[in-house]
């Protein structure tokens, strides 16, 4: 798509490059653009304006002065025929962009432009996504998005298909594209467009990340930090009329760029391109010329409930008349709430032979209901844009909310109908499955999920937890309406479902409307069957041959269950470990140039856990890279961790955690499952303390507890230097 300008090429660089620069001349780059006269700063949240001014300008202004280098950008040269990039790859699937050239941020189509591309591609009732993968599964992924930049950008539709789909995928697109070409544009999908993006604004403003984010951008894009109340304006005032024009204007054959990546025949799939945009030019010749409406279709205004001078929220256990459990901590300081409910189950709840049951029915649970289809109901989640989302774990099943009081009590009630009536259509579970299998094949391409796979397999011999989540092709075959069914009959109970609720929301009617939404579930009982645990008592290997040029390695040892006491000290063990300050960063990447990535992993399961790390590096460095992680590791069993270092580790935690609870879902959530995991529900409030009661003492006991068994050494790659070792397993594990 570019082939002078810079966005053709990758931030990252080239090799040859990289390898070329000398220290001097990455120095006088960094003279030459990261000087105060070239930069703007954003601060957004808790803080005195005025001595927050007083600091930075006190802090830039012992900034020494360098010359900026003027530095103009190449222009990219009009495109004026179609461009076609087939790439053989050995990916089991195949993905493609097609693009067309559209102007810079500035321009006053974007906004049209923006409101084409959410109707074309972004949300489950978009045509593309429900013709390609709602209606019938074509592809296993479809979207359409802008790129919009200081220089001109793009639109571009994404699709992930087997390569035997490639054709009706392409009339899918053909189709969906002459609709909007002939003036079948309707007003309530520019509405629901509308409404989505004016609701961008208020889920940002739920963090002081997401409002800074907003105005720095409108600052460096605009020139003007509060762009975004005029881009609003003018997305308002998008009509039909208007998003015909720039669908004519812009979807132009000439600037078409398509690119591909298959493991098909590059000449076959070339070939079927060239067809496409000669039925794509017939398309644009053929497209008459429609009467559309230029009338503004008016969204909803958004009221607010937002309170001042709020008392500190607090949580209220409600328990319903039939026994359910209600937690709600109410909360109005934005316009966003968030509802959340589990049932206990998850993978454990499934039986042998039908691993990957769970994920299917949470897949499958929105597929209807008794008075509302699959389309329906995602036409009106969007149309509020709200979201909710159906989510399967190793524990438990759930379902989430999240939408602008606005739209609470239709989304509300929505919700509760998901819950209370599914009816998992046979034919939403056939294709599911389908997309669910094509997830499982396409998921060997991506070597770091084969390794972490076969880590859990070999650490959890014949516990739940061992088990694919997805399922495999063979487990999937056993499922049907009738396994489904007798799934959610089994842990769809009183005493299994916990409801959490947080946010500017109104108590009294959801309770309400809980009381009857639930009344003709069975009591039930909660799902508490305990999977005996046995940790390996010896070293395991695992290898899995791949031919790629790099290797992704694991060394993981049992770890700790949710409720286990020691699991505060063993987080901030992985906060001792992680990040750029970590010793795992230090030592493995900045000191010896080992890896491009390396982290700790972490899991807490009712029945068991692991801790461990994870590496990516060249093949010729993992022998090196596993020594020394297990040096790591025995470095925090021998030697007592400084108070520097620790205060580190917990001032970390304790940050992160604060900021990641700015968001109400994310609050709901961590009550949510600290209340049916048996963990106290307002624990995650209470979280600082705990962190900071650790001591060095606290951290060599529990690395002890943890590095002194024996480990599970998971690799995926083109070789296994630790085969010379005769403990070490052979074997090539599929």
């Amino acid at each position: 798509a570019y082939q002078k300008h810079p966005y053709g090429i990758p931030v990252i660089g080239f090799e040859k490059n990289v390898r070329s620069w000398s220290a001097k001349k990455i120095v006088d780059y960094y003279h030459s653009r990261y000087a105060p006269k070239n930069m703007f700063l954003v601060v957004a949240g808790d803080f005195e304006a005025g001595e927050m001014k007083k600091r930075v300008t006190k802090h830039f202004g012992e900034f020494k002065s360098y010359k900026i280098k003027d530095s103009r950008r190449k222009k990219e040269a009009l495109q004026t025929t179609p461009r076609v990039k087939v790439k053989k790859s050995t990916f089991e699937q195949s993905i493609s962009y097609v693009s067309w050239k559209t102007p810079n941020i500035k321009h006053k189509d974007i906004p049209a432009l923006d409101v084409l591309s959410m109707i074309l591609g972004q949300g489950d009732s978009s045509r593309l996504v429900h013709k390609l993968r709602i209606e019938a599964p074509i592809v296993n992924s479809v979207g359409a998005s802008l790129f919009t930049g200081k220089d001109p950008g793009f639109l571009a539709i994404s699709i992930g298909y087997n390569k035997e789909n490639l054709l009706p995928a392409l009339r899918g697109i053909s189709e969906s594209i002459d609709e909007i070409l002939n003036g079948k544009v309707h007003d309530d999908e520019i509405r629901k467009a509308i409404i989505n993006l004016e609701s961008e604004n208020f889920y940002a403003m739920e963090t002081v990340d997401g409002l800074s984010r907003k105005l720095g951008d409108a600052e460096f894009l605009m020139g003007d930090p509060k762009y975004f109340e005029k881009y609003l304006q003018e997305v308002s005032k998008v009509t039909a009329k208007d998003i015909l024009r720039v669908a004519k204007k812009y979807l132009d054959p000439k600037t078409l760029t398509i690119a591909t990546t298959t493991n098909d025949e590059p000449a076959a799939v070339k070939k079927a391109w060239a067809q496409w945009i000669k039925e794509f030019k017939s398309i644009l010749k053929k497209a008459k010329p429609a009467v559309v409406s230029s009338k503004k279709v008016a969204p909803a205004v958004h009221k607010t409930l937002t309170k001042k001078d709020q008392p500190t929220p607090e949580i209220k256990l409600i328990k319903l008349s039939n026994g359910i459990r209600v937690l709600a901590r109410p909360n109005f300081e934005t316009d966003v709430f968030s509802a959340k409910l589990a049932f206990l189950g998850g993978s454990r709840a499934e039986k042998e032979g039908l691993n990957g049951l769970s994920e299917l029915v949470a897949r499958s649970w929105m597929g209807g209901t008794k008075t509302r289809a699959e389309a329906q109901i995602y036409h009106e989640i969007e149309t509020m844009a709200a979201g909710i989302s159906p989510l399967s774990g190793r524990n438990s099943l759930g379902l989430g909310l999240d939408a602008l009081s606005t739209f609470e009590e239709p989304a509300r009630d929505l919700f509760l109908e998901i819950l209370e009536e599914p009816s998992f259509p046979a034919e939403v579970i056939e294709r599911e499955k389908k997309i669910q299998l094509e997830q499982i094949k396409s998921r060997n391409d991506n070597p770091s999920q084969i390794a972490i796979r076969q880590f859990m397999e070999s650490l959890f011999q014949g516990h739940p937890y061992s088990r694919d989540l997805l399922g495999s092709p063979e487990s999937l075959k056993n499922i049907d309406h009738r396994e489904i069914q007798q799934y959610w009959e089994n842990i769809n109970h009183r005493k299994n479902l916990t409801v959490v609720l947080s946010g500017a929301f109104h108590l009294d009617s959801w309770i309400e409307k809980l009381e009857k939404a639930t009344s003709s579930l069975k009591e039930g009982k909660k799902f508490e069957i305990q999977f005996p645990f046995k940790a390996p008592k010896k070293e395991m290997h695992r290898f899995y041959q791949m031919q790629k040029e790099q290797s992704h390695l694991i060394v993981g040892y049992p770890g700790l269950t949710i409720t286990d006491e020691d699991r505060f000290t063993l987080q901030v063990i992985q906060s001792i470990l992680a990040g750029q300050g970590g010793r795992l960063f230090i030592e493995l990447r900045d000191k010896k140039s080992l890896a491009y990535s390396v982290s700790p992993l972490r899991m807490e399961g009712i029945d068991a856990g692991y801790f461990g790390a994870y590496i990516g590096c060249s093949p010729s460095k993992v022998k090196k890279a596993h020594d020394m992680m297990k040096v790591e590791f025995e470095k925090l069993c021998e030697e007592m961790v400084s108070q520097a270092e620790l205060e580190r580790a917990q001032r970390y935690l304790a940050g992160r955690h604060d900021i990641d609870l700015q968001r109400v879902s994310a609050i709901a959530a961590s009550i949510l499952y600290d209340d049916i995991y048996g963990v106290p529900y307002d624990e995650t409030f209470t979280l600082t303390e705990k962190y900071f009661s650790i001591t060095p003492e606290d951290v060599m006991r529990v690395s002890r507890q943890i590095f002194r068994k024996p480990p599970v050494v998971s690799l995926a790659g083109p070789d296994n230097p630790f085969q010379e070792k005769r403990e070490l397993a052979k074997e090539v594990s599929a």
